[in-house]
């Protein structure tokens, strides 16, 4: 009989209470076993929630032999500390996204988990997104030709809150929601050439950006537009995407962290208004298309850690993938304090 991978979670905050404590509890291979927080409020909370061990303090968690897995769902600058120590405890390690801050604490965390020999992934969850995967297979279908422009964007109007407010926990604003739109950019169009940033901090006063638009020129007339804003009160589009033969939009956020807010992954629901929709040629005739979104899952990410550790498979998200990620971070925040692009090639 198979051993379910015995996991214990550092932080419980949102990241963690909502997003992996229910994912990994429905995942076949994996057992939620361990919560480790310093709040005491959120430690009992983790009890109420699941009925197993809390720790006060994540050196508790680590030394704790059962422990086979460690999840860090903490803010973004205790990343690559925690990692670290997860990984000399002999630990495999899940970290929630960004990675890491910067490129060399990225690199160091890389190295220090061929040396333990340890597994290493970071939690880019949103690889599984149901936009994400219809645009994808509207790609891979044809549907618009060559891809030569595509923005992705994501905003309100509201600043950051809490540690998110502060540069020296959160990073950039580009550490948040920016890592997964460059992940999706770099899956579906490859590595740019070059990078060019703009930020702004009006409005809210805080440290971190309330606007980072970066654009990704690959040197051939493609062109990648990310953009992350909250000052926004105005409605675009998730995605824009044009080919050579059409064209693609498609609006509104994925619908699982609803119902994972909800208790319940399975009833994400998309209002028919937010599907994607195509204008192309087909037989001569110019035509408008709706998709059927493509429902992804994000338990498959949890799926793929438990084959990893109990049958060997490949991992889906790999550690090196992660730090391309936030190499780009990198070079659009030089480029947006510089005003000059950066080269990334």
């Amino acid at each position: 009989m198979e051993m379910a991978a015995k996991v214990g979670i550092v932080g419980y905050g949102y990241a963690g209470r909502v997003f992996h404590a229910p994912l990994i509890a429905q995942v076949k291979g994996l057992e939620l076993y361990a919560i480790a927080s310093r709040d005491e409020g959120r430690r009992r909370q983790a009890q109420k929630d699941w009925g197993i061990s809390v720790y006060s303090s994540p050196e508790d968690l680590f030394s704790d032999p059962k422990v086979d897995l460690v999840v860090i769902a903490t803010p973004h600058n205790t990343h690559h500390p925690l990692t670290k120590s997860a990984l000399q405890a002999g630990k495999h390690v899940v970290v929630d996204k960004p990675f890491t801050l910067t490129v060399d604490e990225a690199d160091d965390l890389i190295a220090e988990s061929q040396k333990q020999n340890r597994l290493l992934s970071v939690f880019h969850n949103r690889r599984w997104d149901w936009d994400f995967l219809t645009v994808k297979g509207a790609i891979e279908n044809n549907l618009i030709g060559e891809v030569w422009l595509m923005e992705l964007n994501v905003g309100r109007y509201n600043p950051t809150g809490r540690w998110r407010a502060e540069r020296e926990s959160m990073g950039s604003l580009l550490h948040d929601w920016g890592v997964h739109l460059i992940d999706q950019a770099l899956l579906l169009m490859g590595k740019p050439k070059k990078v060019l940033a703009w930020r702004n901090f009006r409005v809210w006063q805080l440290s971190v950006e309330s606007f980072i638009r970066t654009v990704f020129d690959y040197g051939d007339g493609r062109i990648v537009t990310i953009e992350v804003n909250n000052i926004r009160r105005v409605e675009r589009p998730r995605w824009y995407v044009l080919g050579d033969k059409g064209g693609l939009i498609k609006f509104g956020l994925d619908p699982q962290e609803d119902a994972l807010r909800q208790g319940d992954i399975t009833k994400a629901h998309e209002a028919p208004e937010q599907k994607a929709k195509v204008w192309t040629e087909l037989d001569g005739y110019n035509v408008e298309i709706t998709l059927e979104s493509v429902h992804g899952d994000w338990r498959e990410y949890y799926r793929n850690i438990a084959k990893v550790l109990n049958e060997g498979e490949e991992l889906a998200v790999k550690p090196e993938e992660a730090r391309e990620v936030i190499r780009m971070v990198e070079a659009s925040l030089k480029s947006a304090e510089t005003g000059e692009p950066i080269k990334v090639d």
